[in-house]
């Protein structure tokens, strides 16, 4: 027995389907039913869904480690200062 579902996809969502899909020559609708079976038939993948093609940076993200506790709440600053630094060399 199968069934039909309807979703909607956020923007963002669909063009990395779309992008995987091309990528493997498949349909979108082929790439959804390999990752829905892939996540439910695996139970202890469910909390380990990781976007593919939406970001190249959230792999990295964890990734350094630097002195500077408070780099999130400082970051306008802290670049604001290697621009000054740049730009103050080059003159």
């Amino acid at each position: 027995m199968t069934k039909t579902f309807v979703i909607t996809l956020p923007d963002d969502l669909d063009r990395a389907l779309t992008t995987q899909a091309e990528r493997l020559n498949k349909s979108p609708e082929e790439i959804m039913l390999q990752v829905l079976s892939e996540q439910l038939t695996n139970p202890s993948k469910l909390g380990d869904l990781k976007p593919t093609g939406t970001d190249p940076l959230l792999e990295s993200i964890g990734s350094l480690s630097v002195d500077m506790t408070d780099l999130a709440e400082n970051h306008d600053y802290y670049i604001g200062q290697a621009l000054y630094r740049e730009l103050n060399s080059v003159e």
